[in-house]
């Protein structure tokens, strides 16, 4: 334990003055006390992973303790977006890298998993230094969504739980672990919520601030403990105590008391971690390193960028997030070890995502410091074309927004067609999951095979077409909905002709189908290709679905200019601006020029 901490503690000290993270400082701390470098030094594997179980549950139960249900609320639904979006499309991104890395399915699954975070503490520290460089509003946001994506990846870890058992667990216990983790979560959220803040409130009335420390600790163990029992990561159960104690009264008190001891046995963790690493194992793999953090860069950059864009149009504010959050999480760590420990990954694997990770960390000083000179050398390079339809697509987007939030009957019908969409995406998720992630109906697609006289890959796609088949269609239907509800919600009520309501309806529709296919392919191209057995299918399929996503978009471009959808949108937000004014506007739509007092007056059919 001495050279343990002496040793972190002068590397900590180095890479701080360094202007790294303390975490790469504990990761040498863990290759120096390794095997390969002081091998007179003996380290007890047993202490050691006592000590870095430790850290992992008091990290998560401090975790749980920051993300508190009140202020979950107030992070509002922008960032809850960005996360729905982002977070999916990272697993997919790792996916895809995995099997084109000629990773086997589960192995893929994982090293979405691992990239799908970002390390809450080293985005917080680099933020911190640049201190008031940083715009205000893009770190508050920054660090909402790494503690969302906290979160997100305790899901994740909890639904990749039956896959730790082997690559194609049985039905039976897939079922039974997905029923388990239900019953397990919602039980205690529900019970723990009810009973736990009260009785800790009246330690905290009664007894002195170390009972209550005491025995909110041993809280978290019994948690971690049960968590443990059913099959599921102590991680899991520390998490969700933490966030069960952050209800109660004297929630920050204990915070308080739990972060000094959480630092040094997370500083343990790290450095067991290090232990583990075998230096030449990352200098063998240096390629795979720098390919898992070039896709865990480039795809978090495009990933947040796109999704705060869509949301909320600023780019130069979604790219400054995005480029903010460059830098593998302590989750990347949690579950690359316990895909290890699990034997469903491999050490090569393992050590080359704690090198990506490591290659991330010292990156993301150095982007974050050079985001302004990036962020204007790209928008300089974005050619006039481009950056008119974007503008045109800002109006349309503005448009759609102010129709979507015209009444509240209306946001309440959109909203709830939103939920039902995402309820279609989860429920096809979920078939693909197990038809090509767990395979679960062998014997079925192996009969039918046999008595068809067909592939059985073959079989299997057609079955769980069919399955995603009522879903697909209910989320195009439900598209179209939304679509009419923009359409009739105009911005100059009761002087939109029929021809623009149905040209409008008609534009809204197809963008929002274009969207819908690019989701469904993505989910669904990868693990076809897989099934297939042809890994090069997956760049074709992707290569062929992009021409046709491109020829859709250009299609419903090219009619919402031809009918004036575009340029109209631009129009009607001056229109709602100015309402109840008496000043003509001359702007015609259709033929008519519109007058603010409500009136109209014939124009000739040429434009303004």
């Amino acid at each position: 334990m001495t050279y343990l901490l002496l040793i972190a503690g002068a590397c900590s000290i180095i890479f701080s003055r360094l202007k790294l993270p303390p975490i790469i400082g504990y990761l040498v701390a863990g290759i120096i006390l390794g095997p390969t470098m002081l091998e007179d030094v003996s380290v007890d594997p047993s202490t050691i992973s006592m000590l870095s179980n430790l850290g992992i549950v008091l990290l998560m139960f401090s975790i749980g303790l920051n993300l508190n249900l009140q202020r979950m609320r107030k992070l509002g639904s922008f960032t809850f977006i960005v996360l729905s979006l982002e977070m999916p499309f990272m697993v997919v991104c790792g996916y895809i890298a995995g099997l084109a890395m000629g990773l086997n399915s589960v192995a893929s699954i994982f090293l979405g998993a691992v990239i799908s975070g970002t390390s809450t503490a080293v985005v917080v520290a680099v933020l911190h230094e640049r201190g008031e460089s940083v715009d205000k509003e893009v770190t508050s946001t920054a660090t909402a969504i790494t503690v969302l994506e906290d979160l997100g990846q305790v899901f994740i870890l909890s639904m990749a739980a039956p896959l730790l058992v082997g690559d194609t667990p049985a039905l039976g216990s897939v079922a039974l672990m997905a029923v388990s983790i239900a019953i397990f979560i919602g039980m205690s959220l529900f019970l723990g919520i009810r009973i736990v803040p009260r009785l800790l409130n009246w330690i905290g009335r009664k007894y002195p601030p170390e009972v209550l420390l005491i025995v909110s600790i041993g809280l978290c163990f019994l948690m971690a403990l049960i968590s443990n029992l059913i099959g599921l990561s102590i991680a899991i159960g520390a998490f969700l105590m933490g966030l069960i104690v952050s209800q109660a009264a004297r929630s920050e008190e204990v915070a308080e008391r739990v972060d000094p001891m959480k630092e040094v046995f997370m500083a343990v963790f790290f450095i067991s971690i290090g232990i583990q690493i075998v230096p030449a194992e990352i200098i063998n793999n240096l390629d795979l390193v720098f390919i898992i953090a070039i896709v865990f860069t480039v795809a978090k950059i495009a990933g947040v960028s796109l999704a705060s864009y869509l949301v909320r149009g600023d780019p130069r504010f979604s790219f400054m997030t995005a480029i903010s959050l460059v830098a593998m999480g302590e989750f990347a760590f949690i579950i690359a070890k316990t895909a290890l420990d699990a034997g469903v990954v491999d050490q090569q694997f393992y050590a080359s995502v704690i090198g990506a990770a490591i290659v991330t960390m010292v990156a993301l000083p150095i982007l974050s410091k050079s985001s302004p000179r990036i962020y204007n050398a790209m928008a300089s390079a974005i050619p006039t074309p481009l950056q008119t339809a974007l503008g045109r697509f800002d109006s349309l987007r503005e448009d759609v927004r102010r129709r979507a939030t015209v009444t509240p009957e209306t946001s309440h019908t959109i909203k709830w067609e939103l939920i039902l969409i995402f309820v279609d995406l989860l429920t096809i998720v979920i078939i693909q999951t197990l038809f090509y992630g767990l395979n679960f109906p062998r014997e079925l697609v192996d009969n039918l095979a046999k008595s068809l006289h067909m592939l059985p890959g073959l079989i299997t796609i057609m079955l769980s077409m069919l399955l995603m088949l009522p879903a697909v269609i209910n989320m195009f239907q439900g598209i179209k909905r939304i679509a009419h509800v923009l359409a009739q919600n105009g911005g100059v009520p009761g002087r939109i002709r029929a021809t623009r309501t149905k040209r409008l309806y008609r534009t809204f529709r197809n963008l929002g189908e274009v969207a819908a296919v690019l989701l469904v392919a993505l989910l669904f191209l990868p693990f076809l290709a897989e099934t297939l057995g042809v890994p090069t299918s997956i760049w074709v399929s992707i290569g062929i679905l992009t021409m046709v996503l491109i020829l859709m978009s250009w299609r419903s471009y090219r009619h919402a200019r031809r009918d004036g959808t575009i340029s109209d949108a631009k129009k009607e937000v001056c229109l709602h601006e100015h309402d109840g004014n008496n000043t003509e506007i001359d702007t015609t739509l259709d033929g008519h020029k519109v007058l603010e007092n409500g009136g109209e007056k014939e124009s000739g059919p040429g434009g303004i």
